[in-house]
């Protein structure tokens, strides 16, 4: 099955994504194409990033396409979500520069960032958003598991995301 793209821009940004992984010395060795969606695994050190390569459909702008590159770790698995939690998260979201941490359906705890794709999109940018997703999750990991319990996530993949960008567990 063929990957299915909503306009043209997320496929032009689609293929600066591959292009960029599949050469870059630090993601290439490690890198996972997915054949029907728009979307690449890299593990890097310890930590697993999905990148993504979405359609930006409702935008500021009236008539244009855009796309948009969103990089999201899985965090942790299993842990307490609470009041105190969502304190500690939402006060740790003010404190980022780029990225923000949410939850996905299955509760688990994920930081993510985008960068705006296209024609322009800065390969610089690029790196720069997957590496500091990588360093937000490996440095939040073992903090947030050992406060509000439940695992690295690290400790519980099979080595994949879920298209979904969530975890897909042992």
């Amino acid at each position: 099955m063929a990957i299915s793209f909503v306009n043209n821009v997320q496929a032009l940004t689609y293929t600066k994504v591959a292009d960029y992984l599949q050469t870059a010395a630090l993601f290439k060795d490690s890198l996972r194409a997915y054949a029907d969606i728009p979307q690449f695994d890299v593990l890097y050190g310890s930590t697993l990033i999905a990148i993504e390569v979405l359609p930006w459909e409702i935008h500021p702008w009236e008539r244009a396409d855009l796309a948009t590159v969103r990089a999201t770790s899985c965090v942790t698995v299993g842990s307490t979500i609470d009041h105190e939690l969502m304190h500690f998260l939402l006060t740790e979201n003010r404190r980022m520069r780029f990225g923000a941490f949410h939850l996905d359906d299955a509760n688990q705890v994920l930081f993510a960032e985008s960068v705006l794709g296209g024609e322009n999109m800065d390969l610089m940018e690029l790196q720069t958003c997957i590496l500091s997703v990588v360093t937000i999750a490996d440095t939040y990991d073992d903090i947030i598991a050992q406060r509000f319990g439940g695992q690295r996530a690290i400790d519980r993949l099979e080595g994949a995301m879920s298209p979904s960008g969530g975890c897909r567990l042992i």
